[in-house]
């Protein structure tokens, strides 16, 4: 007998069991690629960051405060694990040796001035301040002064000025 005849001729107990565990042919998933990353403020605020910074620290975006903070007795506190792990901030700087955190730069555009997103960036400064993490809310804007990011910094980084 051949395998695809086998397959036709299959017994009662196969039709049951495909019955209830039908074969699903994969599925396409919803997914394409974005065309940037970043968009056109965060971008230009990005290649500023990166004159400013001087190639003196790792420069990450968009990145997951589930990755950069610990929640503390995870199984008990396991909802904050789940609001952090559903927000960004939109730029990281890490020290370069270690790839230790030293910086969050928020860009706040005309979004957060809206009620909801004021309470959510008030959780954000509470989570970076509890973990001791200095942030930068930064206005977003069409283009950037170096001078300007670069004294914003320095002014938040009391310490760790070695770095910028």
């Amino acid at each position: 007998m051949s395998p695809t005849s086998k397959n036709r001729n299959s017994g009662c107990l196969t039709a049951i069991f495909n019955l209830f565990n039908p074969r699903k042919e994969p599925e396409t998933l919803p997914y394409t690629l974005r065309e940037n990353l970043l968009s056109p403020t965060e971008f230009s605020f990005y290649k500023v960051l990166l004159q400013v910074t001087n190639n003196k620290v790792i420069i990450l975006c968009k990145v997951r405060l589930g990755d950069i903070f610990n929640t503390v007795d995870y199984r008990k506190n396991i909802g904050y694990a789940n609001r952090i792990n559903q927000k960004h901030i939109d730029f990281l700087l890490c020290d370069p040796t270690t790839t230790k955190p030293i910086l969050g730069i928020e860009l706040d555009d005309s979004t957060h001035h809206k009620s909801s997103r004021q309470e959510r960036d008030n959780f954000v400064d509470n989570v970076f301040k509890v973990a001791k993490l200095p942030i930068l809310h930064t206005p977003a804007k069409i283009a950037y002064s170096q001078q300007e990011l670069f004294t914003q910094i320095k002014q938040v980084l009391s310490t760790n000025k070695e770095l910028i």
